[in-house]
């Protein structure tokens, strides 16, 4: 068995906000390359800034960004596949958030920019940290009949945690439910997921999911480590992700995913 795609998560796994990308990371993704395998990212970032990112990897290939719900050329924009969440489904999403009293901000994503009910400091700060547009609107309803992409829930990570629990205990599979970091809860389509973008993907490039190796270290990360063929966590991963996955590899500061992926060129698994 050979491997013709890789799907790399990028916040924990292969950089952090102080540990940047490394040559080295970059050489070995472009010698997956020239073997003729894929290499994509599978990353909750939105968009642009999963292009941004791609870039920096030197990745060309369509990506998978919100959390699995878009996937998309990162040179040009084409988007090869969509899954927003309707207008009822997000106003679903909007009730269960007042009915539960969550303490938080709301952010919801609409095409490239972040609607809120109103700037708070952290929303500030996060704008700033992301150089994305954010806009108070006060009632988030408006933005629900425009069909975001994506609701993400910030707060006390034990807020969150429960706000997981009760919303996936409301909705099980009528919604997509998972959390990226542990201060943030994010609601997407039901077809929409890391796993379910790379599989949409798969078909596209007529690849079997066996034949594909993700890498991940988060929760929104367990999914795609449970479908691929090759499932890796990082070692610093959440629980939740080194239970399902099938390989560990070293941490980001370590250069992980380089020194896994070296090891599969040698052996000659990639093709």
């Amino acid at each position: 068995m050979t491997y013709k795609l890789v799907a790399l998560d990028i916040d924990g796994t292969v950089r952090t906000p102080t540990h940047p990308v490394t040559g080295h990371t970059r050489r070995v993704i472009a010698a997956v390359e020239e073997t003729g395998a894929v290499v994509t990212i599978a990353t909750g970032r939105s968009y642009r800034s999963a292009a941004n990112q791609a870039r920096i990897l030197g990745i060309s290939s369509p990506i998978v960004s919100f959390q699995g719900a878009h996937l998309a050329d990162p040179n040009t924009g084409e988007v090869h596949w969509h899954q927003p969440l309707t207008p009822d489904l997000a106003r679903k999403t909007l009730d269960a958030f007042d009915s539960d009293d969550f303490p938080g901000d709301v952010m919801a994503y609409q095409g490239h920019e972040i609607f809120v009910k109103e700037m708070t400091e952290w929303i500030n700060a996060y704008s700033g940290r992301n150089e994305v547009t954010v806009n108070a609107v006060g009632d988030l309803n408006s933005i629900a009949e425009q069909s975001p992409t994506r609701f993400v829930a910030v707060g006390d990570p034990n807020d969150i945690e429960g706000l997981e629990s009760r919303l996936l205990a409301k909705f099980d599979s009528t919604l997509h439910i998972t959390r990226s970091l542990p201060q943030f809860c994010e609601v997407l389509h039901p077809d929409a997921g890391k796993h379910k973008a790379l599989a949409e993907y798969c078909v596209r490039l007529g690849i079997r999911p066996e034949q594909v190796v993700v890498i991940g270290n988060g929760y929104n990360d367990v999914h795609m480590l449970e479908w691929a063929g090759l499932g890796v966590a990082t070692a610093d991963a959440v629980p939740q992700a080194l239970a399902v996955a099938d390989r560990v590899t070293a941490r980001v500061q370590e250069d992980g995913v380089a020194q896994l992926l070296d090891e599969l060129l040698q052996n000659g698994l990639f093709s």
